[in-house]
């Protein structure tokens, strides 16, 4: 038995439940019910992307799955397990999994990033209304990140789609 096989596929399947998981929940309801929900909304969304844990989880829960998926591939020797056609539908996942990943840094976490900044700096803490001007950018800002992290969870779903059916092809 083969302990660093199971703790990477363990590790690569865990990463993965969090990233598409959390993705898909900031991505179809969480940012959404926020645009829609006006000054309130962008309040709650500056105490949650405030939260250290939670700004961590994306980049962590990401670079994880991607790190040891691609680890995964070099030491089972990923090729020998699978029949042809498996074998093309875990190399699409596996091609859709990096592309989320190189998705998610360089758009969509950056995307985040920059509201989150807004967030910030436009919203005050001592709970003075916010101008309606700096509202209609946040919400631009918000509309942008639900885009973005709607195309990266996509991206998520079909990399999972790929590696859980790969064996069964």
């Amino acid at each position: 038995m083969d302990y660093t096989l199971i703790l990477l596929r363990l590790l690569h399947i865990a990463a993965a439940f969090v990233w598409v998981g959390v993705g898909a929940s900031i991505a179809f309801f969480i940012l959404p019910s926020v645009a829609a929900s006006g000054e309130n909304g962008m309040r709650y969304l500056k105490t949650l992307l405030g939260h250290a844990a939670f700004a961590r989880i994306f980049p962590l829960s990401g670079s994880l799955t991607v790190l040891a998926g691609i680890l995964l591939y070099v030491v089972s020797d990923a090729r020998v397990h699978f029949s042809d056609n498996g074998n093309m539908v875990l190399g699409l996942g596996a091609l859709a999994g990096i592309v989320a990943g190189i998705h998610g840094g360089a758009f969509t976490g950056r995307t985040m990033r920059t509201l989150g900044a807004t967030l910030v700096e436009k919203i005050p803490d001592s709970g003075q209304a916010v101008r309606e001007d700096e509202l209609v950018v946040m919400r631009e800002l918000a509309a942008k990140a639900i885009s973005q992290s709607r195309i990266s969870t996509v991206l998520t779903v079909i990399a999972l789609l790929g590696m859980a059916s790969a064996r069964y092809l």
